[in-house]
């Protein structure tokens, strides 16, 4: 037997080879393979796991063909049994980053059609007692992650098509009591799966055995001769001191130099009118919410749902209809009412659902052939050309109709179980194609993805739109808590997020003051709509979103002048610093805490890709008591760093060096309830 040797793929990731053989020895830094892979149970072995024709392949059934290694980069070309199906994996690692992609593609190199239904990328962890952390995300509870012993094992679910409601495809996991682990992202596209299993192998501790990739539930795929399926993209991380957060910069890195690096480099600030009166749409009103828009420096003015459909009030039944309301709304003058917009300065912005067509949309009794049923609602059958071209068509003609700046894409039911076997994967992967076209052909209309808030904020679909809604909670502690869930697993900078407002003028006496001398409550929704509403501080409403693509909703034209000053003031300091927010690299200086922490401090730092540029948000949620320092991240030791509280004149109050900050941190003196944000520059770009 050959000694074995070793090629590293990239830090902490390495093959081994013996012989005939060709193995991932370890990936980002855990052991995952040994020399013996004849040793332990199957169901422990080989890089992925498969049925086809009803048959299961795993282990020493799928047959290493050959390898190709090249910088950072190795394709393993495998037979699956003595089928004509061919399993190719590609992984590529990144060096500065440490990330590590694997891509995996089947093939049917055979002279006869076979059905795959399961494809799963398999890795096994050698035995031992693991921890796994994964996030539970529902609508208005995006991201709510925990830590949980590895004891019968788990599976990650969601609902068909909607990939991130149920849970997120992402997975944490180490081995307790060590300071090492494994963060894995799944890219969907259609269903996916994400299991993880303790396989015992006699009386030792068990294998902790991830499977990911495709769902398998209702997977009947068939592949024709020369066909080809391209599996979910996944990517893989190190775990710094085995904590998810801490992981966050190395994948916003990563994602920032390769997955969004042609993405649009900024949003416009947008005003939406969806929780001023929700789908009552006033015209008079919505002129005096655009000219409070414009005071405050928004540069979109976007009409929600409400606008559309012939048959009556119920905007959900009419989704599918996008003829304007007649009798409601603009009375089919909208387009007047968008002139008015741009006369003032802003563009005119408009939501719609392209992907659900409710009872009452005449395109369904024009073309039933077009459509599946999904409860009361359908979808576009997108593998019939013909269907595929009108909703294409649907959405254009809105552009040019209104000559739209701004779009928002709505999401928002569960799709079928898919009856032609592919777990939705072929239509996910024609209606990315219908956005990829539109983005291109209208590239001055900024595309915003929304799926009930965040029900479909993945990877994969953030790729596809210019930026993804981060939560139909407009609750600023709300949307704080889910920002930090949201950060392990996507770019901070791509997350649109609103600032959603109404005063209710003297309502209630401040201390050691009357009702009359008191100012104005400024009150914030308590979820995604106004009842219950919460009291808080302008500076968290604003401040809350400010780390992302800012926005707003709510009465801005109900507020005392002196608050929509400073809306502005906050508006000007967010575009003085929107493509560095954009393409920022988050650090996340708090753990992430669940929604019901109400009290305590958060604190979040942006950062560009040298470290020479931060913004450190600092929040205090309640009655969080003292916290003298927050230690900031990333930053050189030896370089000084000058910093400025933003609202103190842009005086610098403070120098450190990158050492000390990274020691000892940030003095904190925001009040109850209030939020900061500090710019902390190299002295040399400062």
């Amino acid at each position: 037997m050959q000694p074995v040797t070793a090629t590293t793929l990239v830090n902490g990731t390495v093959y081994a080879r013996a012989d005939e053989r060709f193995w991932l020895a370890r990936l980002c830094h855990l052991t995952v393979g040994r020399e013996g892979l004849d040793v332990g149970p199957a169901s422990t072995q080989g890089v992925a796991v498969l049925i086809v024709d009803g048959q299961r392949y795993e282990a020493g059934q799928l047959v290493l063909d050959n390898v190709d290694e090249a910088s950072n980069a190795v394709v393993c070309r495998w037979r699956v049994g003595g089928t004509g199906v061919r399993l190719t994996t590609r992984w590529v690692g990144d060096p500065a980053t440490a990330v590590v992609n694997r891509s995996d593609t089947l093939t049917n190199a055979g002279d006869t059609p076979v059905i795959v239904s399961r494809c799963l990328a398999r890795l096994a962890l050698p035995p031992g007692r693991y921890e796994c952390y994964t996030q539970l995300s529902r609508w208005c509870h995006e991201n709510q992650g925990d830590w949980q012993r590895l004891h019968t094992g788990l599976r990650l679910s969601h609902l068909s098509g909607r990939t991130t409601e149920g849970a997120t495809p992402y997975l944490a996991i180490r081995a307790a009591g060590t300071a090492t682990g494994l963060a894995c992202h799944l890219l969907p596209c259609g269903n996916w799966t994400l299991r993880v299993a303790p396989v015992a192998d006699g009386g030792d501790l068990p294998f902790a055995v991830v499977e990911l990739g495709l769902a398998d539930e209702n997977l009947h795929r068939r592949l024709d001769p020369g066909q080809s399926l391209a599996l979910p993209t996944l990517l893989f991380q190190t775990l710094p001191e085995g904590e998810a957060h801490l992981a966050a910069p190395a994948l916003h890195r990563w994602l920032l130099t390769h997955a969004f690096r042609a993405a649009k480099p900024t949003a416009p600030v947008v005003f939406n009118s969806w929780f001023d009166q929700f789908e009552i749409l006033d015209v008079p009103r919505l002129r005096r919410q655009l000219a409070a828009a414009r005071e405050v420096g928004c540069e979109v003015f976007a009409i929600d749902a409400g606008w559309y459909g012939a048959g009556g009030p119920d905007w959900g039944a009419q989704t599918g209809d996008w003829r304007e309301k007649t009798e409601a709304a603009f009375g089919g003058r909208m387009g007047e009412f968008a002139d008015e917009v741009r006369a003032a300065g802003l563009g005119f912005g408009l939501w719609m659902e392209p992907e659900r067509f409710g009872p009452q949309a005449p395109i369904r009794a024009a073309h039933p052939e077009w459509f599946v049923t999904v409860g009361s609602n359908a979808r576009l059958d997108l593998t019939q050309p013909s269907a595929r071209a009108w909703v294409r068509a649907e959405i254009g003609r809105l552009v040019e109709t209104y000559q739209l700046a701004w779009m928002k894409i709505d999401f928002n039911f569960a799709l079928d179980a898919d009856a032609s076997g592919a777990e939705l994967g072929d239509y996910m992967a024609l209606w990315y194609g219908v956005l990829d076209e539109v983005r291109a052909t209208y590239p001055s209309t900024f595309f915003e993805g929304c799926s009930s808030g965040a029900m479909r904020a993945d990877l994969e679909t953030l790729q596809h739109v210019d930026g993804h809604f981060l939560s139909d909670s407009v609750n600023p502690t709300d949307m704080l808590r889910i920002t930090q869930g949201a950060w392990l697993r996507l770019p901070p900078g791509r997350l649109t997020r609103w600032t959603v407002v109404r005063a209710a003028a003297q309502a209630a006496p401040e201390y050691r003051r009357t009702v009359a001398e008191s100012p104005p409550l400024v009150l914030v929704p308590g979820g995604a709509v106004w009842n219950p509403v919460e009291s808080t501080s302008l500076e968290l409403a604003l401040l809350a979103a400010v780390p992302g693509m800012l926005g707003f909703s709510g009465d801005l034209a109900g507020l005392p002048p002196q608050y929509r000053a400073r809306m502005a003031a906050a508006v000007a300091f967010f575009k003085a610093w929107r493509p560095f927010i954009t393409g920022g690299v988050g650090h996340l200086l708090t753990p992430p805490l669940p929604l019901e922490a109400r009290e305590g401090w958060i604190g979040l730092q942006l950062q560009d890709l040298t470290g020479d540029r931060n913004l450190v948000f600092v929040y205090r949620l309640g009655a969080a008591g003292t916290l003298s320092v927050l230690p900031l991240r990333g930053l050189a030791p030896a370089q000084t760093y000058a910093l400025r509280w933003w609202g103190q004149d842009d005086a610098v109050a403070d120098r450190r060096d990158g050492a000390g900050l990274m020691r000892d941190g940030l003095p904190l003196q925001p009040g109850s309830g209030r939020a900061a944000v500090c710019v902390v520059c190299a002295e040399r770009s400062a």
